[in-house]
């Protein structure tokens, strides 16, 4: 099934007058797949989200609260809960990152810069070189000069965020890479839109409780706050 995927990109890029090429397979998980893929002889990040029938996206609702579908037939379906609407929320967590990507990159945020989405797939700023992969910010010991300032930027972008009306959803220091001593937020299929999900503050107080979390093991956070810079 992977490799039919993979054909099936491979065919609409180059549908799209692009060339592609694939050098190695960055990281592999339960959601997606990310590839180490030359485009048009550039060197960049592809993620592959994997087929339907093997996500379980019992999981996800409460990303999707407040998200509105044109068609009745698709409102319908959702509704049920039946296959053809395992096919639309997987459609739509797709494009919802791509979308969200390219949205807050033009913010000048600290993400990876969005190039172009195919398919199940999204081509995207690789973080990293031939060689190696930036390190999630979990990995990485940092110095307390570092953490402050890493920590600083964090809430700074996650304010970003949030003054534009979205919330992460799901932030920790396992979906931040870091990359020349920058913290990069990744991974934003789960985003939410805080003017139509019926509680997204509760969600950003659980991002920014994961964060101080991780930076409290370095520096001295006032928690208080930190949540009231975003009251």
């Amino acid at each position: 099934m992977e490799k039919d995927g993979l054909k099936i990109i491979f065919d609409q890029v180059k549908k799209l007058g692009q060339e592609m090429e694939i050098s190695s397979v960055i990281k592999s998980g339960k959601e997606a797949t990310v590839y180490r893929v030359f485009l048009n002889g550039e060197l960049v990040a592809m993620k592959v989200y994997k087929n339907p029938e093997e996500r379980d996206f019992k999981n996800t609702s409460r990303y999707l609260e407040g998200k509105n579908y044109l068609k009745p037939s698709h409102r319908k379906a959702v509704a049920k809960g039946n296959r053809f609407s395992k096919k639309l929320k997987y459609e739509n967590w797709v494009k919802r990152e791509f979308f969200l990507l390219e949205k807050l990159y033009k913010l000048g945020v600290k993400i990876p810069k969005p190039i172009l989405q195919v398919e199940n797939a999204i081509f995207m700023e690789l973080l990293g070189d031939i060689e190696n992969a930036a390190p999630r910010l979990c990995d990485v010991e940092l110095t307390k000069k570092e953490a402050d300032k890493a920590f600083q930027s964090v809430i700074e972008t996650v304010l970003i965020f949030w003054n534009f009306g979205i919330v992460h959803a799901d932030l920790s220091e396992y979906n931040i890479l870091w990359w020349h001593k920058e913290p990069y937020i990744i991974d934003f299929p789960q985003a939410v839109d805080k003017r139509t999900h019926p509680n997204p503050f509760e969600l950003l107080e659980r991002d920014l409780k994961n964060i101080t979390r991780f930076f409290g093991k370095f520096i001295e956070i006032d928690f208080e706050e930190v949540v009231g810079r975003f009251e």
